[in-house]
């Protein structure tokens, strides 16, 4: 199958998963080393969400276990300094793009995940639930473009409906 790799932190930007799918992955892996509560709550929907809109397979990968540095830092969060990023809480899991998952590995103890896929999947859900033919690319190109530059203003629309009346 064709692959593709999102490193880390890429999975909290949606487009990289679409470039993905765009440019034909089947699967899609995310080898991450996350740790703790900023992250953790969208672990179990960030990779299934991109397996699901851009019909392809997802390996959420995650390390598990506390790097400890000889050197204290800083996070730049206010916290003291600290020897240590925190707990990885690897649970790494596939997501396939017919909505489900397998489950996830320990969060504590390195583990192997072995599935067996079936990538004729991806072109079928393409074809039925044809997400990419309901899209706006054109669309979505010209609003990131006038996004990128320097005198963007947002285009903002407001609900007459809601404007304060005169007391």
């Amino acid at each position: 199958g064709k692959i593709g790799v999102n490193i880390c932190y890429g999975r909290h930007h949606p487009l990289n998963w679409m470039m993905f799918g765009l440019n034909g992955a089947e699967i899609v892996f995310n080898p991450s080393a996350t740790v703790g509560a900023l992250s953790e709550p969208m672990w179990a929907i960030e990779a299934r969400n991109a397996a699901i809109a851009n019909s392809y397979f997802v390996g959420a990968i995650n390390r598990v276990g506390t790097e400890h540095f000889p050197n204290e830092f800083t996070s730049g969060n206010g916290a003291p300094a600290h020897k240590d990023f925190g707990h990885f809480y690897g649970s790494s899991y596939l997501a396939a793009p017919d909505c489900s998952r397998s489950p996830a590995l320990s969060r504590t103890m390195d583990g192997l995940h072995i599935s067996e896929i079936d990538l004729n999947l991806c072109r079928r859900l393409k074809d039925t639930w044809m997400l990419r033919s309901t899209a706006r690319y054109s669309l979505y190109a010209e609003s990131l473009n006038n996004y990128i530059q320097p005198d963007y203003e947002p285009q903002v629309i407001s609900d007459p409906g809601l404007a304060k009346s005169p007391q």
